[in-house]
């Protein structure tokens, strides 16, 4: 199968399970970057993970990129809404306030980046 199929054949899973799957083509590039680590793949049947396990078997990794690309821009066209839920916005508004009044409990951002410098070579 070639890109073209798989993505035609992503589009027509349920909404909620485009994504799922949009994110694990990401996750396994992003898999060991900077120390950060993909969740594990949840127990169960679930259409995205046998149209993964095709995909991983027949596609090169730049196919599976180009794939992951069409298909997270499949999602953003159709309606995906990555603005912030009314409990992210009060979460980080509670976060927000607690810095405010406590700002000694946080870290300086020169500390932070001395620290990035150091182990990751930043500049």
């Amino acid at each position: 199968m070639s890109v073209k199929k798989f993505f035609s054949a992503g589009k027509k899973l349920p909404f909620d399970e485009r994504v799922e799957l949009a994110h694990r083509l990401w996750d396994e590039f992003m898999d060991g970057f900077q120390d950060w680590k993909a969740p594990p793949i949840p127990k169960g049947k679930f259409p995205w993970k046998t149209l993964k396990a095709e995909i991983d078997a027949k596609l090169s990794r730049t196919d599976r990129i180009e794939l992951a690309q069409q298909v997270w821009s499949n999602i953003i066209e159709n309606g995906y809404d990555w603005e912030l839920t009314p409990e992210q916005a009060a979460e980080l508004d509670r976060r927000i306030a607690d810095i405010e009044k406590n700002p000694q409990d946080g870290i300086p951002f020169e500390q932070i980046q001395a620290e990035m410098k150091l182990k990751y070579g930043w500049k």
